[in-house]
């Protein structure tokens, strides 16, 4: 499990002194949960960098199921990077899953503190890397493993980026419905609720009406000791 970790918080975190810079030239939007920050197909003008709230990173199939392909984005993220660093067209949707409050920094803008400012460009750099060897992970989980240990695989990444520590377990304070917990890990919202309940039921988790909270972290993870 380890491996779904992926690179040290530390490499990659910005400082404050650099969010400042980031957020200088940036033009501040404030979106309500379900708003769309950028579609598929759309030229990129510019990256986006999450103040608050949470977006999801998603595509559309052919009959019309969504897939969250990027996972969850979480404040203090920047989103939009890739089709701007290859000038290529968006791939993906972006959308609210909570009211936002969001950055927007044009190309320009963002090429000229990148080349004036090594460690951001390394950040950068680092943050793509993390990005690249999570998509992998992604991959490998819904080629070789059943829905539950994606659950498993998901629940585990999502305490430790996200986690926040209760009397009786780790809350992750995200509001997902159990169609949106389907479209991140893969499958139908039937079998996403029936894997839920299952671990409900063993006493690993907690389903709090839209938030989970993690009861037995060493329990959750025992399927892939």
């Amino acid at each position: 499990m380890d491996s779904i970790l992926l690179l040290d918080k530390k490499l990659k975190e910005f400082t404050e002194e650099e969010w400042t810079k980031l957020f200088e030239k940036a033009i501040l939007i404030k979106l309500p949960k379900g708003s769309t920050v950028f579609s598929v197909n759309e030229r990129p003008q510019g990256v986006f960098i999450i103040k608050s709230g949470w977006v999801k990173i998603s595509r559309i199939s052919k009959d019309g199921r969504e897939s969250v392909v990027g996972c969850i984005r979480n404040p203090k993220e920047i989103i939009g990077l890739a089709e701007v660093l290859l000038n290529k067209n968006r791939t993906c949707n972006a959308v609210a899953i909570t009211d936002i409050e969001i950055g927007f920094l044009r190309t320009e803008d963002f090429y000229n503190i990148i080349k004036e400012d090594f460690n951001i460009a390394l950040k950068v750099m680092r943050l793509l890397a993390e990005r690249m060897r999570e998509a992998e992970e992604n991959v490998h989980n819904l080629s070789s493993n059943y829905v539950s240990k994606r659950l498993i695989s998901f629940l585990y990444k999502a305490s430790f980026k996200w986690g926040i520590e209760d009397l009786d377990g780790i809350k992750i304070p995200l509001n997902l419905t159990h169609e949106e917990i389907a479209q991140i890990v893969g499958t139908s919202r039937q079998t996403a609720t029936k894997a839920l309940n299952a671990l409900q039921k063993r006493g690993v988790i907690k389903l709090e009406k839209r938030q989970i909270k993690i009861l037995d972290i060493k329990k959750l993870v025992a399927p892939f000791r």
